[in-house]
């Protein structure tokens, strides 16, 4: 792997939430651990990565310089704690959490803003590609159906109501995953 795909990957596993310390890095990326500690050690040089020390784990972890990351949720145990020999037998389920109150999404605001400015109105919780579609399917049959006195008005009133309800749909979506998914998993 060069280095440039290198500094890619790792930036990518920051961005992702992961903590870059060289386990986690050879784990992702498969690559040598000499290899993985040169690599964060030239970033670090270079000034992309800042090195921080864990006291609790005692290793380093490296942080991507600029950028701000959205860690993933943390998983949660759904069963009870029980005694080692039970586990063993016992299977862990495990699930995320749905995202934190400061990072919900308002399923009013999703509902006007889909509602005031059709596809568009969407970018406030829907993928960028649902937004794109979005926006080019009421761009294309608006200029098409606009300049009907019949067919007009009736396309904005379903585009209208159609995004809006995307909206507060793409809302509730965003609040139960922690970010930006598709309505059918």
């Amino acid at each position: 792997m060069s280095y440039e795909r290198f500094q890619v990957e790792v930036i990518e596993l920051g961005s992702r939430g992961v903590p870059l310390t060289v386990a986690n890095v050879v784990a992702h990326l498969r690559t040598p651990p000499d290899r993985v500690q040169r690599g964060l050690d030239r970033m670090a040089r270079e000034g992309l990565l800042e090195l921080e020390v864990d006291e609790a784990e005692g290793v380093v972890v490296y942080r991507v310089r600029g950028l701000s990351t959205v860690k993933p949720a943390p998983l949660v145990r759904l069963r009870e704690v029980r005694p080692l020999r039970a586990l063993r037998s016992t299977p862990v389920t495990f699930t995320r959490r749905s995202a934190t109150p400061a990072a919900q999404k308002s399923v009013t605001l999703g509902v006007l803003l889909g509602a005031l400015v059709p596809g568009i109105g969407l970018a406030y919780a829907a993928p960028m590609r649902v937004v794109l579609a979005a926006s080019l399917i009421v761009l294309v049959f608006g200029k098409l159906f606009g300049a009907s006195m019949i067919f007009g008005p009736l396309f904005w009133v379903f585009a209208i109501g159609a995004s809006a309800l995307f909206g507060g749909l793409y809302a509730v979506r965003y609040n139960q995953e922690g970010h930006r998914a598709r309505l059918l998993a």
